[in-house]
């Protein structure tokens, strides 16, 4: 399968999730005091710049012509694998359950960061522990949003962060 027809299947394929996940935050219920922008405003903000971003790698795809490929030599190719990327985000949204968001996130980002290639530890671990320090600042403390904490000592440990 060429390149520009797996980019087509992954487009439609977020398109198609991400428009089911859009219908059903519709039916997120109203929380008293959060009647200025509606429950499921942030979440469908978020799954429509998903599903344009999509759209955009989708229509891409007729209209970049395909380079003629280059064997990678390199042992750090850039490449990765969207399967290891499916089942890194899968495990994410079970543990974020169980270890928390800070936990969850700061371990699913490491993990995204080394399937994109980066081998470098200190590259990897700062880069996670940024990310996650700028989501929470922006969901956990200027949105005010309710994030997981976890169950056992990651709840224990998510109290005393946040």
């Amino acid at each position: 399968m060429g390149e520009k027809m797996a980019d087509r299947i992954s487009a439609l394929v977020i398109i198609g999730i991400s428009l089911y996940f859009y219908c059903l935050a519709g039916q997120l219920p109203i929380i008293k005091g959060f009647h200025q922008m509606g429950d499921s405003f942030w979440p469908r903000l978020v799954l429509g710049v998903i599903i344009a971003l999509s759209a955009i790698l989708f229509l891409r795809t007729f209209f970049i012509r395909e380079k003629p490929k280059e064997k990678d030599k390199s042992p750090h190719s850039t490449k990765f694998s969207l399967a290891a990327v499916m089942i890194v985000l899968v495990l994410y949204i079970i543990s974020i359950s169980y270890l928390g968001f800070l936990f969850s996130t700061f371990l699913s980002l490491m993990a995204f960061s080394y399937i994109m290639g980066d081998r470098k530890f200190s590259g990897i671990f700062f880069f996670s522990l940024g990310m996650t320090a700028i989501i929470y600042l922006i969901f956990g403390l200027l949105i005010y949003s309710a994030l997981p904490r976890g169950i056992w000592i990651f709840k224990t440990l998510s109290t005393y962060i946040y």
